[in-house]
């Protein structure tokens, strides 16, 4: 599923493609991706040019000349392909939007476009946690939030309340990084440990943001950068496989009903403190 990473990629490298063009054809092929009709949706959009792309969580925002906003909410199976008119995109598209010689597909079945005033986008992003990447996710503000938070870090980190953007590959290899148990209380963590959790978070964001995520779907034709990031995870989705060339082999438990991958050997209920 599209995190951070994978949004914040689409963010930076979609601009030389779709900004200040004005938008030709629009095909909207679900008609439950949006919350308007298919003409209503086309003509909202045609003629309208994009100004620049904002991205909170994982939404990516398109903002159009008109001052109004399209968000876009890629589903589980989403993603986005970039690429000449007339070209075939790698699935089965819900949505085309043709900019100037270029068209952007946005793919998965439960992939959400919504036509926004800026009020109306207010009102939808309220409901999240700050971004990891904001000025407003500071160390301070981020150890303060954890205070008033209870529960399993994964949990916490997934939640979309306390920080937004963050879902299970990540959260997991947050935890690795900061050399954290998924399961740990968050209220039971100490001032070090909340201090490295902020670091490995914004640590792996990055990283995994400038390798191009986990995605595999190419976002224009010959990406060699897209997906960039999926070799470089340690422990999702690798049980029975050395966290590192040299350490233990990881293994899953379970957080609040959902699959957690952990390394028993590299990770503690606090952060150790070594002299």
């Amino acid at each position: 599923m599209p995190e951070l990473p994978e949004i914040e990629h689409y963010r930076r490298q979609l601009g030389q493609w779709i900004l200040d063009r004005p938008i030709g054809r629009v095909q909207l092929n679900n008609a439950g991706s949006t919350d308007v009709s298919p003409e209503e949706f086309s003509e909202a959009l045609t003629g309208r040019s994009i100004l620049f792309l904002e991205r909170r969580g994982t939404f990516l925002i398109l903002h159009l000349d008109n001052g109004h906003r399209l968000l876009i909410a890629l589903a589980k199976d989403g993603a986005l392909h970039c690429g000449e008119a007339g070209a075939k995109p790698p699935f089965a598209a819900q949505a085309e939007l043709e900019l100037g010689d270029r068209t952007l597909w946005i793919g998965g079945r439960g992939s959400v476009l919504r036509l926004l005033t800026v009020r109306g986008l207010d009102d939808v992003l309220k409901a999240l946690g700050g971004d990891p990447f904001s000025r407003q996710v500071t160390p301070e503000s981020f150890a303060k939030l954890f205070k008033k938070r209870r529960g399993a870090l994964r949990s916490t980190l997934t939640g979309q309340k306390t920080v937004s953007g963050i879902g299970p590959r990540y959260a997991d290899e947050i935890a690795f990084a900061a050399g954290l148990l998924p399961s740990v209380k968050v209220q039971d963590l100490n001032d070090e440990s909340v201090a490295r959790l902020y670091e490995a978070m914004q640590r792996i964001l990055l990283e995994a943001s400038d390798a191009g995520g986990c995605l595999q779907t190419p976002l224009y034709e010959g990406d060699t950068l897209t997906g960039g990031y999926l070799n470089q995870c340690r422990v999702y989705e690798r049980e029975g496989q050395p966290c590192t060339p040299e350490g233990a082999k990881v293994e899953k438990m379970d957080v609040s009903g959902k699959k957690a991958y952990y390394c028993p050997q590299c990770q503690y209920e606090q952060t150790p403190v070594f002299s």
